[in-house]
């Protein structure tokens, strides 16, 4: 055994939907192995877990959409790129040869990060993704004593998420709602327009905003034709 940091390898065994969480979770499923098949003593291990945007294509619809994310499709060219979903820390126990360990990738619903407005619209198809690895490995040295090395950057690992997956998931907990955030100002004169038109849902309120603006548009189509 030489007095080198032992080499790992990490890959992306599976992806599944936590049952008990409280809020939505997939459990991302990693094996760790060492390739000379001798002890670990421990792993702090961090992933970064990136949407690979760049490698799967789009319909129309969904290009449309994305337009908010990446811009107009005639400069996805540039600007379609991998967008960061999370970083998740786990600790990994004593193995030697090689183990699993599951990490929580959490599930958000806010319509101002670019990753959840990415999953909410695509229609089907997968969501591609890029794990990468860092941290630190505890390890016995030549002479016994625990020594540590750096878990470099290259190692990395792809895999890929079903989107109805991910929809069956966001269903479970939040149905066919959907959560936009507003400062105090904003939703303050929203609540007063709700108040003043007698609407009993903020849905009705919206949707009645939606369609005057629509209808002004319209009209500015129609003089400057």
């Amino acid at each position: 055994m030489s007095g080198e940091p032992p080499e790992l390898g990490l890959d992306l065994l599976g992806i599944e939907a936590e049952t008990f969480a409280a809020t939505p979770t997939l459990n991302l499923r990693i094996g760790l192995r060492r390739l000379d098949g001798g002890p670990v003593q421990c792993v702090l291990l961090t992933t970064t877990v990136t949407i690979a945007a760049a490698r799967r294509d789009y319909d129309d619809a969904e290009r449309d959409r994305l337009t908010g994310v990446f811009g107009e499709p005639d400069l996805w060219e540039r600007s379609l790129h991998g967008l960061t979903w999370a970083r998740v820390g786990a600790t990994v126990p004593t193995f030697r040869g090689e183990t699993e360990v599951t990490l929580a990738l959490p599930c958000g619903h806010d319509m101002q990060v670019a990753a959840d407005r990415y999953l909410h619209a695509l229609g089907g198809g997968d969501v591609p993704l890029d794990l990468t690895f860092n941290g630190t490995v505890f390890y016995p040295g030549e002479d016994g004593k625990l020594r540590t090395g750096q878990i470099p950057w290259h190692h990395e690992a792809t895999g890929a998420l079903p989107v109805q997956a991910w929809r069956d998931l966001m269903g479970r907990y939040y149905g066919t709602a959907r959560w936009l955030r507003l400062d105090d100002d904003c939703f303050g004169r929203l609540s007063a327009y709700r108040a003043r038109r007698a609407h009993t849902s903020f849905d009705d309120t919206v949707d009645e905003l939606l369609r005057r603006a629509e209808a002004l548009r319209e009209e500015e189509e129609e003089w400057t034709a």
